[in-house]
Formats: structure tokens, sequence, C-alpha cells
């Protein structure tokens, strides 16, 4: 009875250990991986729909880009004003082109930054909407003076959007060129906590069980 009560304790230590070490595992995990989200949803004066949803984790950023498919769109960071870095979505539908451009000021677009730093990841087609999303990736710091840094501290940021406020799909506008009055505004966008994904906490409760599991079965089999 003895050697039972002594296996169960072993049991017990080693277990509360084992837990106490992946919990703070997770709780790590979780303070590095922190990723914080935002969306700006635009309605135009022509009623064309605009939105752009970041999200920032510790090392990139991924962005979701959707704007009129009948027309270039563009939105602009950390400015209120036609100036500074913006991403340029060129081309209809969904055969589109992303640039990072540097804007000099009112009708003065600048040119592509002669360093890309975004990646695209898929673009995908709403013909029923007349709607283009294109989903890209960047670094936070990408080394370029001209790109701005993105952070998991961020709390609000301005943007700037634009497109051809005249396009319409009987005339397209598939390159960059003057937005037009109704064509360009800025908003403000504001970020809060991404949900996390339940795997990390999953893979940890699985491995719980599995280190209990098995000295429950060798103290079953010695008595």
């Amino acid at each position: 009875m003895s050697v039972v009560r002594s296996e169960w304790r072993e049991v017990g230590i080693h277990t509360v250990g084992y837990v106490a070490a992946i919990v703070a595992f997770v709780l790590c995990c979780q303070a590095l991986a922190a990723p914080v989200a935002g969306t700006v949803h635009v309605a135009a004066p022509s009623g064309q729909q605009l939105s752009m949803t970041m999200k920032i984790d510790e090392a990139k950023t991924t962005l979701s880009l959707t704007g009129p498919s009948y027309s270039w769109f563009s939105f602009g960071f950390d400015t209120t004003t036609m100036e500074g870095y913006s991403l340029i979505v060129e081309g209809l539908n969904d055969a589109r082109t992303v640039v990072e451009q540097n804007l000099l000021g009112s009708g003065t677009p600048g040119s592509p930054q002669a360093i890309q730093n975004v990646s695209i990841l898929g673009t995908s087609y709403d013909a029923a909407q007349n709607l283009t999303t294109i989903v890209l990736e960047r670094a936070n710091q990408t080394g370029d003076p001209n790109d701005p840094s993105f952070s998991t501290s961020m709390t609000s940021l301005d943007v700037i959007w634009a497109y051809r406020g005249s396009a319409t799909p009987a005339l397209p506008s598939p390159t960059l060129n003057y937005h037009g009055r109704n064509g360009r505004g800025d908003v403000s966008l504001t970020f809060s906590p991404a949900p996390e994904p339940a795997t990390v906490v999953s893979l940890a409760l699985a491995a719980i069980g599995w280190l209990i599991q098995p000295r429950q079965w060798r103290r079953r089999a010695r008595a």
C-alpha cells in the first residue's frame, strides 16, 4: 500500500511540475505573439465601398485591401494628406498588381519604390458586388527609411484612401490617375487585440493529458 501511495505522490509531484512548466510556456507564447488587428470601412460619396484590414504580429503585418473591381485603388498610411507611404493597387477584377509608393503631395503621386517589400498572398473578385480584395504581407520593419514601421503596440493609425471616382464597370480605370473630388478621403483605424488561435492552448492541454495518463497506466500495471 505504501508503494502505491509513493507512486501516486511521485505522479502528483511530477505532474504539477510539468503542468506549471506548460502553463508558463503558454503564457510566454501569448505574450510574445499578442497580435493586434483593425478594420476600416469606407463609403465614398458615389456609394462605392472600400475597406482595409490590418493584422500585426511580432514580425509581420497582413493587409487585406478591398476596392472597386473596375478601378485602381490605394491606401496611404500614417497621414491625412496625399503624402508619404502608400500601397497602390492597379488592374481590373482579379488581375492585379500592387506597389509601395511614396506620395509627394497633392497632384504629385511620385513613383514606385526601388525596392518592394510586400508580397501578394492572394486575390479574389466579387463580380456581383464589383469588388476586388487583395491580401498582402509585409515585414513590420523593412529597413527602408521610406517605409513606416508597424508594431503590436499600435493603438490607432491615420489612413487615406483613393480610387478613380468617376470610373464605372462600363468605363474602367485600371491605372493610377487623378482620383477626382469624390474619389479620396481619410479615416482613422483603431487596433484591438486579435483573437488568439486555440492551437497553443490545445497542444498544452493534450500534453498535460499525455503526461498524466502514462503514469496512471504504470501504476495499474504494478498494482
